[in-house]
């Protein structure tokens, strides 16, 4: 055990000696440095301590800037549907009203040829009528302008035919007459 003793106790004395080699350095290092490096230190720490300040106002900044950009993106965005919405709304007005329009002049338009066809088909009957009554009238003058012709004829045949047998000749005169007057033929 003595032997431990003995190198644990050497390294207690190697320690000792150590930190007071490191404690006479830094006292050179005071001595050599000191002042400017303690300058420098304290000038470092007013350019962090502004590089800090800068930092934080630039964030800051920034931070208003983004609020003042989302803001104004925000309100031309609400500006955009809004417009968007009231052209939508007036594309579908005009839509609607042209359909409107477009059903109202079927309309018109089926109740104006409905109209047209019974015009027509009234006309149609009407002339059907007229031409069937110009039909029996020209029928019925004909038949008579016939009766009558057949009549003269029979006249006329009778009195060329027979001149010798006078009354029956009057006769025939008679009964060619009465034929004619009866509307059979």
């Amino acid at each position: 055990m003595a032997v431990a003793n003995g190198t644990t106790s050497d390294r207690d004395g190697n320690g000792r000696l150590q930190g007071q080699v490191n404690q006479s350095l830094e006292q050179v290092r005071e001595i050599l440095f000191g002042a400017p490096f303690r300058d420098l230190e304290r000038k470092l720490l007013r350019v962090d301590s502004h590089l800090a300040s800068e930092a934080e106002e630039l964030r800051k900044e920034m931070r208003r800037r983004l609020g003042v950009l989302e803001t104004h993106v925000q309100r031309e965005s609400e500006a955009l549907a809004a417009r968007f919405e009231a052209e939508r709304t007036a594309h579908a007005e005009a839509l609607a009203a042209v359909n409107r329009d477009a059903r109202d002049t079927v309309v018109a338009l089926e109740q104006r040829v409905t109209r047209l066809e019974e015009a027509l088909a009234r006309a149609q009957r009407e002339m059907r009528q007229l031409i069937l009554d110009q039909a029996k009238s020209f029928l019925d003058e004909t038949r008579q302008a016939r009766d009558e012709m057949a009549a003269k004829w029979e006249r006329e045949f009778a009195a060329v035919t027979e001149p010798a047998d006078a009354d029956m000749g009057g006769e025939r005169y008679v009964r060619a007459e009465a034929r004619a007057q009866t509307p059979d033929h």
